[in-house]
């Protein structure tokens, strides 16, 4: 029984910022989440989350685009 898939590329993803944003914005988030009664805490969630957010719609943006143009 001949193994069909020998001779077939693999398909690595190009190098990518946007899970290093993404990663940044979830730790900002959780900064603000340690325990204080400072209003820097709402900061730095509304931050981290808009972080993580932006992030987060960058790549997957990316990811459907690279989909999108692979070889057949």
């Amino acid at each position: 029984m001949p193994d069909d898939h020998q001779h077939e590329e693999f398909h690595l993803p190009a190098p990518s910022a946007q899970p290093i944003i993404t990663a940044f914005g979830t730790a900002t988030m959780i900064i603000g989440l340690v325990p204080d009664a400072r209003l820097w805490r709402l900061v730095f969630v509304s931050v981290g989350f808009s972080i993580a957010l932006i992030g987060l719609w960058l790549w997957i943006k990316d990811a459907i685009e690279e989909y999108k143009n692979l070889p057949d």
